[in-house]
């Protein structure tokens, strides 16, 4: 009963945080001035580092998960958060060029030349003319999600063999109040219309993960 007071606190907490954060942007955005949300929403700054901070806080979950499962003896529930530990672990690292600038690390000459800001991550790769962020990390992973917020709890409901595979690989899928926070998070940010908004959706994505990694839909066993 204890836990379940302290993730129930966790999770309205961690929600707040995040409509606090996209209210104040919008505030900036909207009564302020553009050049004081680009502030709030610059590298190294206020969105940056809790959206890292938050991915590795999901990592560090899904390392948990990992090791709470090993006695069971489910290989593919392992598989699939190792798998998750390290993206989340990969994801926060990028987030913050893996502390280049924090540490004054200077890039090499392979990300100065094919580097788009000259740092030393992937996601601001530039090959063969194509940015690697547009191509994979905002088209790809936008239709990702999507399935994932929009369908994947339909899906589960509806087709028995969805069910089963979830199941069978213990993915975590977002209950009521995830997709709700996601919700009203993602409409929030699109009413900000500035460049850079996108720090925002970052952020929520790495603060509602940690919230569905913490506490996960349970769906039937078959």
């Amino acid at each position: 009963m204890e836990t379940k007071k302290l993730i129930a606190g966790t999770e309205m907490a961690v929600g707040a945080i995040l409509l606090i954060f996209i209210g104040y942007g919008l505030y900036l955005g909207h009564l302020v001035g553009v050049d004081e949300f680009w502030n709030f929403v610059r590298e190294d700054g206020p969105v940056e580092w809790p959206t890292a901070l938050f991915l590795f806080f999901s990592s560090l979950i899904a390392v948990y998960r990992f090791f709470q499962y090993r006695k069971l003896k489910k290989p593919l529930w392992l598989l699939t958060w190792g798998v998750l530990a390290f993206l989340f672990f990969f994801a926060a690292g990028e987030e913050i060029s893996w502390g280049q600038r924090v540490f004054g690390i200077e890039s090499s000459e392979f990300f100065l030349e094919h580097n788009k800001q000259a740092e030393t991550n992937l996601h601001n790769l530039v090959v063969g003319g194509q940015s690697i962020n547009i191509l994979i990390f905002s088209r790809l992973m936008f239709l990702v999600l999507i399935i994932y917020f929009v369908f994947s709890r339909l899906l589960v409901l509806k087709v028995p063999f969805i069910r089963r595979l979830i199941n069978r690989f213990r993915v975590p899928l977002p209950k009521k109040q995830h997709l709700i926070l996601m919700g009203v998070s993602t409409l929030m940010v699109l009413l900000i219309g500035l460049k850079k908004e996108s720090e925002l959706h970052e952020l929520s994505f790495a603060m509602v993960f940690f919230l569905i990694f913490l506490n996960p839909h349970e769906i039937d066993q078959d």
